[in-house]
Formats: C-alpha cells, structure tokens, sequence
C-alpha cells in the first residue's frame, strides 16, 4: 500500500494470477528475444571482420597485380637491338 501526503492508503486493484503469468510470458518471450538479437549480432560481427580480411587479402593482391603489370613491357615497344 502507498500512501499520499495526507497519509491516506491509496488503494491498488490486485495483480490477479492471469496477469502475473501473462507478464511472466512477455519477460521470457523478450529475453529470448534479446538473446537472439545477441548472437545474430555476433554472427554479423563474425561475418564483417572475415569480409574484412578477404578485402584486406584482395587489396594486397591487387597492388602486387599492378606491380607485374607496370614490369611487363608493351607489345609495341622496339627491342633494344633494332
């Protein structure tokens, strides 16, 4: 019971056994919930660090690509002994 400034109870309607389980149910039903969205959130994080990698991997790949590239000498280009 709570009471106000004039000290008089203020009067509660009781939490009746129906509405106590069906609170019950939503706070399960919420944590599953929110245990859910963690290990989804983990995968996705799991998932973006290996993306990541990969594009790290592919950038190395590349510049060494254009490396040999920029070695190679054009079709076009007259031998030194001509």
């Amino acid at each position: 019971m709570h009471y106000t400034m004039t000290t008089k109870p203020i009067e509660r309607p009781p939490v009746t056994e129906n509405k106590l389980i069906d609170l019950e149910t939503r706070i399960a039903f919420l944590e599953d919930t929110a245990d859910d969205l963690n290990k989804m959130v983990y995968q996705q994080t799991k998932k973006i660090d290996d993306l990541l990698a990969i594009i790290q991997n592919l950038s190395k790949h590349m510049k060494q690509v254009q490396s040999d590239i920029s070695d190679i000498k054009p079709m076009d280009e007259v031998p030194p002994h001509y």
